[in-house]
Formats: structure tokens, C-alpha cells, sequence
């Protein structure tokens, strides 16, 4: 038996190896990277739905959603490591009186995180890099839709995430049901008002471009004036390398650079919008950046060319 565990232990060793320098065809990492998060992934899922049981024993509603993320975090960051093949990288800007320079420097309470949106594994990114204690306190507004995915679609109930509720399903539709986003709302307000913090993708879909950042979407944004909440940027590029919105298998090799930064407003003298479409501005232009060092200057002249296109096309 011991022979066997042996091994058993160096053959994953070896398999890791392979992994980690990407000698391995790119169909046996997305079938590992698959097989991986189906037996981890789902049965946390599972475990999950276990756990939040407990309010029928009086346990808040708070602290069963915080039970069901420690677990599911855990799970999502045993994926990451076991896919040495996926990289992340990430780099804080310091660009408001010397901070942030770590996690250490953002307040775990009462904070917005605004991430630009191009692949499924942006939510994995922000999970496997973000402490527990910050991500305890985080939810996400997120398609409602996305509840209906079989067996995992529940964990986003299940962690206090807020479902938005659009009137259509197609590409660039992004109009919201009024009534029920309404009902929402009052638990947005009420975590907010207890010191949560919320992490959104306002381009409100997985861009199709990710290279030319979608316009922002304002309605989050009127929320984070209401309760003036400081707000962080994080612009990555690589995940859609990874898993791209065009297939519902990630696992692909990539190295995904993050970049993180504070982005001041003033709410005595700006607006949500206003603010929306200068941030948006301002996370291109980080994007831009990533761009210039890991792909070349030339990629940016691309960017510039399309987003002239886009703006005499809309």
C-alpha cells in the first residue's frame, strides 16, 4: 500500500510538473481543469445547500451566507492550484496618497471593487485573490439567469449575492425589470447599510471585445453615491485566454494580469454618471497599459482604432 501511495504521489507530482510548464496539450488542461472543478467545485455546491438549513435553527441569514462562502472560496482557490497552467498576477497601483500597496490598505468593511468583465474566470480571479476577510463582507450583483445553472446555480443564493433581473436574455439588452429589481434593492440597501461591500462588473456582460471596455452600466453606481463608498479598480487582462465566453469549459493556459487601484470621486461635486463614464475612461486606460507591457504598443494602437469605430457605429 505504501508502494501505491508513493506512487500515486509522485505520479500527481510529475502531472503537476507538466502542468505548471505547459507541456501538456491544451485539450488534457481544459479536461483536468473540468474534471477538477466537477469534484470539487459541485460538491461544495452540495454542501452548501446543506449548511444553509441552519436557519431553520434560528441562524441568521448572515451568518449562513457567511458558513456557505468560507467553503466555497476554499473550493474555487483548490481549483487555482491545481491548475498551475492558469497564472495570476497582480500589482497595486499606490496611486492615492501612496495606497493601496496591499489588501492590508483597504478597509474590509463598506468598499465598492469595480472589475472590467471578459471571461467566467473573472469571478474565480476575484475569489482565489481577495483575502477571506475582505470577501466575507463582498457580494456581487449578478444576471439572474445565472441561478438556473443545474446543481450550481443555488451557491449564488446561498452566499447573498443579488440577482438582477433583465427583461431580456439577448446580447446588449440590459434593461431591468423595474418591480422586481425594486424588491432587490431593499436588500442591497440593507447590506450596505450594515457595512457590506459590494464587487460589480458594470459593463453588465462578458464583453464580446474585451480589448475596448463596454459603457458602464449607471445603476450600481447611483447606489455607491447614496452610500458614498470608496471605490477600487480591477483591470485584468488574460482571462479570456482562459476560459472565453464562448465555451462553457475554461482551463486553457494564460497568464492574467490584475492591476488595482483606488479611484477617487467627489460626491459633493460629481454625479453617478458622470463619474460611470469617467471611470470607465480611466480602467481603459490602466487597460491600455497592461497592454503596452505584456502584449506591445501596437496592441493599443488596435484598441484606439476600434474604439473609434465603436463610437461612429453607436
Amino acid at each position: 500500500m505504501t508502494s501505491v501511495k508513493l506512487g500515486a504521489a509522485l505520479g500527481f507530482a510529475v502531472w503537476y510538473l507538466l502542468l505548471r510548464m505547459r507541456w501538456v496539450p491544451v485539450p488534457l488542461m481544459r479536461a483536468w481543469f473540468f474534471l477538477v472543478s466537477l469534484c470539487i467545485i459541485f460538491p461544495t455546491s452540495a454542501m452548501t445547500s446543506i449548511l444553509v438549513q441552519l436557519h431553520r435553527l434560528g441562524v441568521s441569514a448572515y451568518h449562513t451566507q457567511r458558513l456557505c462562502i468560507v467553503p466555497l472560496v476554499c473550493a474555487f482557490r483548490a481549483v487555482w492550484w491545481l491548475s498551475p497552467h492558469i497564472r495570476m498576477h497582480m500589482q497595486f497601483d499606490a496611486n492615492v496618497d501612496g495606497k493601496p500597496t496591499s489588501w492590508a490598505d483597504i478597509e474590509l468593511h463598506h468598499q465598492a471593487f469595480v472589475g472590467n468583465h471578459t471571461s467566467f474566470w473573472d469571478v474565480f480571479a476575484f475569489l482565489c485573490i481577495a483575502p477571506m476577510s475582505h470577501l466575507v463582507h463582498t457580494r456581487t450583483m449578478m444576471k439572474a439567469s445565472l441561478r438556473d445553472i443545474p446543481i450550481f446555480g443555488g451557491i449564488f443564493d446561498r452566499v447573498g449575492n443579488f440577482p438582477v433581473y433583465f427583461k431580456s436574455d439577448e446580447d446588449g439588452h440590459f434593461e431591468v425589470d423595474k418591480e422586481k429589481q425594486a424588491a432587490v434593492q431593499v436588500g442591497v440597501e440593507a447590506h450596505l447599510s450594515s457595512g457590506g461591500s459590494l464587487a460589480i462588473f458594470p459593463e453588465g456582460a462578458i464583453n464580446k471585445n474585451p480589448r475596448v471596455l463596454q459603457t458602464f452600466r449607471y445603476g450600481t453606481f447611483a447606489t455607491i453615491f447614496e452610500h458614498r463608498m470608496p471605490v477600487y479598480y480591477f483591470v485584468h487582462l488574460g482571462a479570456e485566454r482562459t476560459w472565453p465566453r464562448w465555451t462553457m469549459v475554461g482551463g486553457m493556459p494564460t497568464d492574467m494580469h490584475i492591476r488595482a487601484g483606488r479611484f477617487p470621486i467627489d460626491f459633493d461635486k460629481e454625479d453617478s454618471k458622470a463619474v460611470a463614464h469617467r471611470m470607465q475612461l480611466y480602467m481603459q486606460k490602466v487597460y491600455n497599459e497592461l497592454l503596452t507591457e505584456w502584449v506591445g504598443p501596437q496592441a493599443v494602437e488596435v484598441v484606439v482604432e476600434e474604439a473609434s469605430l465603436n463610437k461612429k457605429t453607436s
